[in-house]
């Protein structure tokens, strides 16, 4: 277990200054609205706070759900197990009082104590975590009664079971990315516009040389991938279910993204789910 912590954390601080520009299926306008979207929902279901949520951004990565957060209204603790992508964060987060960071050790939330929050938010990060089912026992722990836990952008069960629309989907979206190709020289201009373009230069040529494509996940495999029975029966007594949804996430950066739109009513490849830690356990 302490092998592939080490990895997640120190690929990651390697990788944090360009970790946007990897991930066109979260950081784009279509998804990124959805997310802000859903994280009012889960903001608006907390029943048991007074003034500013405190909420805990788990596996917060440079910023994507802090960010969300942050606007919402919430003091937000964001805590990671890559020191390089909590730093990448600080600076652009512009130094506001209502953020606080927290280096995890990759195995538990022991720095934090029982019901010390009123909301848990996590998004594309439990199959990064080695025993990702004990975290889930965390979040729960450390949720106050009548706060949320919101897990979002993990893979659901109909795209393991490979079917003929989805494949029909990625057939389409990759024939509109190759057609949307940008050139080398358009990539260089969008670097040298970027913020501290330097260090994701620097990213960006040491990914090459070492010809990275691991980003440390873990359970993302047909024999070992997220279980959501078993995530739901740690949750079950301790929690209700208030929202669960299966939807398929944009992967264009483009406004309007037409594939998305097209395929969006016809299959799906992500799971959202929010619950509510019960008043009392039963």
């Amino acid at each position: 277990m302490s092998e592939r912590i080490d990895y997640n954390s120190n690929i990651h601080d390697r990788i944090a200054p360009l970790y946007e520009s990897r991930h066109e299926e979260i950081f784009n306008p279509t998804e990124q609205r959805r997310i802000s979207d859903q994280l009012t929902f889960a903001m608006g279901s907390i029943a048991c706070c007074s003034g500013a949520p405190r909420v805990l951004d788990f596996g917060a990565g440079t910023g994507n759900l802090t960010r969300h957060l942050l606007k919402l209204g919430s003091a937000v603790v964001a805590c990671d197990v890559s020191a390089g992508c909590l730093r990448e964060l600080e600076a652009s987060s512009d130094g506001t009082a209502c953020l606080e960071l927290s280096l995890l050790n990759g195995r538990d939330l022991s720095q934090f104590a029982d019901a010390s929050f009123d909301m848990v938010a996590v998004y594309s990060v439990l199959h990064h975590v080695p025993d990702y089912l004990a975290i889930i026992d965390e979040f729960v722990r450390v949720v106050k009664p009548g706060g949320v836990i919101y897990i979002d952008h993990e893979v659901c069960p109909a795209y393991w079971e490979e079917r003929p629309q989805y494949r029909d989907y990625c057939q389409a979206l990759d024939r509109r990315r190759q057609a949307e190709r940008v050139g080398f020289w358009q990539h260089l201009a969008g670097i040298s516009r970027r913020k501290h373009w330097w260090r994701y230069l620097a990213s960006a040529l040491w990914v090459r040389l070492n010809r990275v494509e691991d980003e440390g996940d873990i359970h993302t495999h047909p024999d070992d991938h997220i279980e959501w029975e078993q995530i739901l029966a740690r949750m079950e007594g301790g929690c209700r279910i208030l929202r669960q949804q299966d939807y398929l996430v944009c992967r264009e950066r483009a406004v309007p993204a037409v594939v998305w739109d097209a395929w969006r009513h016809r299959c799906a490849d992500m799971r959202l789910t929010v619950a509510q830690r019960c008043r009392e356990q039963v």
